[in-house]
This record gives structure tokens, C-alpha cells and sequence, in this order.
């Protein structure tokens, strides 16, 4: 039986910018419940979590759909730009306890000595290709093999493009995670549909209330298919 729906992604999956939400953090229930997973969740009678964080990549989404409690639910993943480096820290901690690990995100554009450093000596689309690759078939896989029923989709169109037919490492990665990837209406991401609707959006390109009530509309039926199947393959 599913009983609620959790959703794991960004800034856009958390909800910034809409107006119930105070971009305050992760993990203190401040995320938004005007997200269009969120109204789904109401609209079906189902319970609603969100383990989204703004500003983070495709690592922390893949930590944060392995490692939470999915029983029993929907799991809806808005995959990162492939971009974004995530990597952890270990902080101390009071003596005779395990390092506690944080998560901290290299984000381009940012006037940091080490996003500088990061995107001039480090940096290649190829491995932002092959590294995000993998964090996305892992957490299809992990999923599947627990046999929870997921909807997944991607911000960054660059995670599957193969218009340059780079290395087969690659291209055959990306043919693995291209069947499970859901999109918008003419195979566009949450902001190409929401543009080309001419929503309104925030200064952080963050499309407001009108959009996710639309996407709403178009997620819901499909929602509802999958809870279905997932029933249906329980009984038989």
C-alpha cells in the first residue's frame, strides 16, 4: 500500500521562492507544500515528504533517496544540473562519537577560492557526464531492486545529450537511465514547460505557484497509474 509521496531534488523540488517557503534548510519540515508533488500528495489523501535542498547536485539527491525510509511510498526525483559538485566533510564531534559527514556543494558562477579552483583545474563535462551517470542508475537501481515505485525527471538535458556521441562509457550509461526518465509535456524539463507556457518565475529562475499548480494537473494522472501498478503488482 502507498501511503504518501516523498520527493527528493533541489530548489525546485523544495520549494524556493513559493510562498509558504523560508528557504531555512534541510530537514526542518520548512520546505514547500505548493511543490506540484506536494499538491499531488494532497489531492490523492496521501502523506507528504520532502528531502529537497537548493543549491545541492546530483550526489546529495542520490545520499538522500538511498538513505531515507521509502516503504510504502511514491518516490519522485527532480534530478541537478550535472554541473554542480557535491562532495562530504566529516565534522568533529564530542569525543567517542562517529564524525558526523556534511555535505557541501561547488556551484559555478560562485566568487569562491575553491569553485575557482574547482572549475579551472578540475572541471570537465566529461566527468560532470559519467559522474552524474552513475549517481542516477545507482539510485534507479537501489530503487527498483527495493521495489519501490519512483517517477523520475531531469533539470539538465546535458545528463543524456549525446549529440558529440562521446565515449561509449558514457553514451551506454546514458541509455540505461534514458527509459527511466519521465518528462513535461514535449519531452521538456520543469523550467523549459513552465517558460514555454509563460509562467511566472523568480529572479532564481525559480517558476512560482501558477506553475506547479499546472504541473500538478499533468503529474497527477500519471501518479495515480503508477500507484496503481505498483498495487496491482502486489496483488499478483
Amino acid at each position: 500500500m502507498i501511503d504518501k509521496i516523498i520527493s527528493f531534488g533541489d530548489s525546485f523540488m523544495y520549494g524556493s521562492d513559493l510562498a509558504d517557503c523560508d528557504g531555512t534548510g534541510f530537514g526542518n519540515g520548512k520546505f514547500s507544500k505548493l511543490t506540484w508533488p506536494a499538491l499531488c500528495a494532497k489531492e490523492l489523501g496521501l502523506d507528504y515528504e520532502c528531502y529537497a535542498l537548493g543549491a545541492t547536485g546530483n550526489q546529495f539527491i542520490s545520499f538522500q533517496a538511498i538513505a531515507q525510509q521509502c516503504t510504502n511510498a511514491l518516490v519522485i526525483i527532480n534530478w541537478s544540473w550535472i554541473d554542480r559538485f557535491d562532495y562530504f566533510s566529516m565534522d568533529s564531534v564530542p569525543e567517542n562519537s562517529f564524525p558526523v559527514p556534511r555535505l557541501h556543494t561547488v556551484l559555478p558562477g560562485t566568487a569562491t577560492e575553491l569553485s575557482e579552483f574547482y572549475y579551472k583545474n578540475l572541471h570537465t563535462e566529461f566527468g560532470d557526464l559519467f559522474r552524474n551517470s552513475l549517481f542516477v542508475h545507482a539510485t534507479h537501481s537501489y530503487l527498483k531492486v527495493q521495489n519501490i515505485p519512483f517517477i523520475s525527471s531531469i533539470m539538465d538535458t546535458l545528463l543524456i545529450d549525446n549529440t558529440w556521441k562521446r565515449d561509449s562509457a558514457i553514451t551506454n550509461m546514458q541509455d540505461l537511465i534514458r527509459k527511466d526518465i519521465s518528462w513535461f509535456p514535449n519531452n521538456q524539463t520543469f523550467l523549459e514547460w513552465s517558460r514555454s507556457n509563460g509562467y511566472p518565475e523568480s529572479k532564481g529562475w525559480h517558476p512560482l505557484e501558477q506553475a506547479h499548480r499546472e504541473a500538478a494537473k499533468i503529474w497527477l494522472p500519471i501518479y495515480k497509474e503508477a500507484i496503481n501498478t505498483y498495487i496491482t503488482n502486489l496483488e499478483d
